[in-house]
């Protein structure tokens, strides 16, 4: 127990160490969707207005506007510029139709007509006239777009410039390379399409406002949960994108939760709510990993004791009983596997509760033990919970990657290197799971149905099956990047 309590004090140093933010934040919110020459969008602008009330009550200066033209628009861009001034964090949100041609991003005012190249110019605003007025004033720049939706004007602007010129029109909007001290987010992929939503906010926006005024977040993490939500509440067809050069942690509301969701599920009986506004499941992390460690009886007995129905109750009840059935004598497990833990005897409380402040969910920790796996550090399964075979695989990483000690735990700077080193052949190994399971839901489709038993002597044999078209896989054959396999299997 006395490990717990330990790991518990560090871990409340590291949640009382916010500050308040004393910087002077300006942003730009934009919602356009009662769109003249194209299908309207329901939600731009209730998005639009929601972000804006939240940011006002975050401390930011807003200027605002909704369902602009083109006139109205340059205006509002305009006002912003000049509210730059002495800033210290701009932020510009956007909700409506844009478009990418050669690589630039347009976005769209309502009243705008864009049948040709020329239009571009003059009835579309370009992504570029608003980001340099960020990097004029500001060293800190948020940009988000929630701007991917499937445009009506991608396919007449392709028809009037012709075969060659209009390869140069692409499905969504492009990548933004990032200055220093910038963080940029799309609501889906690069190039991908994203969904305006069946409720009064598209996905993006709803995953945004949930977490967006959770306090002592850094936005980073801010981020992965969105993406996170997003992800899930779209049933895995649409991922936002989010780049960021970043020099130092920012947040939007200072708090002392340190990166601990602030509403933890209802508490029961042998959950009560801890004092403070911690959030009951890192509590109950640290106290299974102390456990884990130990590999001793009484130590699970304490974690099921205080968490009978927890996430980590079936381990510790598995563990007892092998424990319970070990022959006597025999060396003990956690001691004997060099996997279990680094440093077996020493007690880490600094580097785990470091690890804890990051607020890894269990699907953060699934992606983790993912990416390890998938670049050579065999995590012995993907489960979301850091046993020892995860931690032995933290720390040949760390090992491999020059960060010392090399103690089994996680940091922030850590995790985000571990994200960056490996975003590549996750994002291979998402796009592999996605044809997959397209080809096995094909198959299921393709498959013939059973054929109902003759009611009568007479009735003609069954007739038989046509041979099946192509398939997923030789549509897959062929296909040069992982962004042309997603946009295929999205259509």
């Amino acid at each position: 127990m006395f490990r717990i309590v330990a790991l518990v004090a560090a871990l409340l140093g590291f949640f009382f160490t916010s500050s308040a933010h004393a910087d002077r934040r300006v942003a730009l919110v934009i919602g356009n969707g009662k769109y003249a020459q194209a299908t309207p969008l329901a939600n731009p602008a209730n998005d639009a207005r929601a972000v804006a009330a939240a940011l006002e009550r975050l401390g930011f200066e807003v200027v605002s506007g909704y369902d602009l033209g083109n006139a109205d628009l340059r205006k509002t861009v305009r006002a912003f510029a000049d509210k730059l001034v002495g800033a210290d964090v701009a932020m510009f949100f956007y909700a409506g139709h844009g478009l990418q041609v050669g690589g630039e991003n347009y976005l769209i005012p309502v009243d705008a007509a864009i049948r040709s190249e020329a239009d571009l110019d003059f009835n579309a605003v370009k992504m570029d006239l608003i980001s340099r007025q960020m990097d004029r004033e500001t060293k800190v720049k948020i940009i988000m777009l929630d701007a991917c939706r499937d445009n009506p004007f991608e396919k007449e602007l392709s028809r009037s410039m012709g075969k060659t010129r209009s390869a140069t029109v692409k499905q969504g909007l492009a990548e933004i390379s990032t200055a220093g001290g910038t963080l940029i987010a799309f609501a889906t992929d690069p190039g991908s399409v994203a969904l305006d939503g069946d409720t009064s906010h598209s996905p993006f926006t709803t995953a945004l406002l949930k977490h967006i005024e959770t306090p002592g977040v850094e936005i980073g993490l801010m981020m992965r949960r969105v993406t996170k939500d997003v992800y899930e509440s779209t049933g895995e067809r649409q991922r936002p994108w989010t780049n960021a050069s970043l020099t130092g942690e920012l947040y939007l509301k200072a708090g002392e939760t340190g990166g601990v969701q602030p509403t933890p599920p209802p508490a029961s009986a042998a959950n009560p709510p801890q004092p403070g506004g911690f959030d009951d499941r890192q509590l109950e992390l640290a106290m299974w990993q102390a456990a884990d460690k130990s590999g001793q009886a009484g130590d699970y007995q304490e974690y099921l004791k205080k968490y009978p129905n927890g996430q980590f109750s079936g381990l510790a009840r598995n563990r007892l009983e092998a424990l319970k059935n070990k022959p006597a004598g025999a060396t003990n497990t956690a001691a004997a596997d060099p996997g279990r833990s680094v440093d077996q005897g020493q007690n880490r409380p600094a580097e785990e509760a470091a690890e804890l402040q990051i607020g890894l969910t269990p699907s953060d920790r699934s992606g983790i033990q993912r990416r390890l796996t998938l670049t050579g550090f065999d995590t012995r399964g993907v489960d979301g919970a850091f046993g020892p075979g995860t931690r032995n695989a933290i720390s040949r990483w760390q090992t491999a990657n020059n960060f010392t000690p090399a103690s089994g735990y996680l940091n922030a700077t850590q995790y985000r290197t571990l994200i960056e080193k490996t975003e590549t052949v996750y994002a291979n190994w998402v796009a592999q799971q996605q044809r997959i399971r397209q080809q096995q839901q094909e198959q299921q489709q393709a498959a013939p149905r059973p054929q109902q038993p003759p009611t009568a002597s007479n009735t003609p044999p069954p007739q038989p099956q046509q041979q099946q078209g192509t398939t997923a896989r030789d549509v897959i054959q062929g296909l040069g990047t992982i962004n042309d396999t997603i946009r295929i299997f999205r259509r």
